[in-house]
């Protein structure tokens, strides 16, 4: 008896873990849905903007991604072999157009889903670039959020994103990382500078996005 007693628990427990498991493949499969009907209206503002119009060249273009995705134009939203611990510009973006509250675990695998079933097959590159420049968070200042570079370069440096040296344009990238510890005039921005300038002049190699502390430039 007490044998069968075990048995029927274990079978209750699979049984139990099985329902979850289906009950989270339906509510993802959902919440793709939802992220497939809503994108539209998600980058609706982004598709008439240039990367030019914005106040990047090309060489600045460039110096991004190599910073912030260095395999932004060829992977499928989200980078091997860790797709569920780093985040890509795609999954950046998942994160800050699709979800007003966002939390790690379960949502961070449905912002992955998004990032490469939504997004990426739907969205070219450099949409999804100009989206990330126009919302990329930098910090706080005087009570008040900062979003986008052209007005993080006015906060931090009070000059447009275009009018920009190219020392505050690399420490502007440097916020990216942590906007309210890595900022103007702190040693967090010296080294992160002096780590992304490594990359830059190709002194240290950096592959992908699962490296963007960049500590192998320390």
């Amino acid at each position: 008896m007490k044998l069968l007693n075990n048995s029927s628990i274990k079978q209750k427990i699979l049984y139990v873990i099985i329902a979850s498991f289906v009950v989270f493949i339906i509510y993802e499969v959902y919440a793709v849905g939802v992220a497939y009907k809503n994108l539209p209206t998600k980058f609706s503002q982004y598709n008439s903007m240039s990367l030019e119009d914005l106040g990047l060249n090309k060489e600045r273009q460039a110096i991004l991604v190599k910073v912030q995705d260095p395999t932004f134009y060829t992977h499928s939203g989200i980078e091997w072999p860790s797709p569920l611990t780093s985040t890509t510009i795609t999954q950046s973006l998942v994160k800050k157009l699709f979800f007003k509250k966002f939390t790690k675990g379960f949502k961070k695998i449905e912002q992955t889903l998004i990032a490469r079933f939504v997004v990426t097959p739907n969205i070219d590159k450099d949409t999804q670039l100009i989206a990330f420049i126009s919302t990329a968070y930098f910090g706080s200042k005087d009570g008040k959020e900062i979003y986008g570079f052209n007005e993080g370069a006015l906060a931090w440096f009070h000059k447009p994103l275009s009018e920009l040296s190219d020392d505050e344009y690399i420490s502007l990238l440097a916020m990216l990382i942590a906007p309210n510890k890595v900022q103007p005039n702190t040693p967090y921005m010296q080294e992160r500078v002096q780590r992304i300038q490594k990359v830059l002049s190709g002194e240290c190699i950096y592959n992908n996005v699962s490296q963007i502390d960049l500590e192998q430039c320390s």
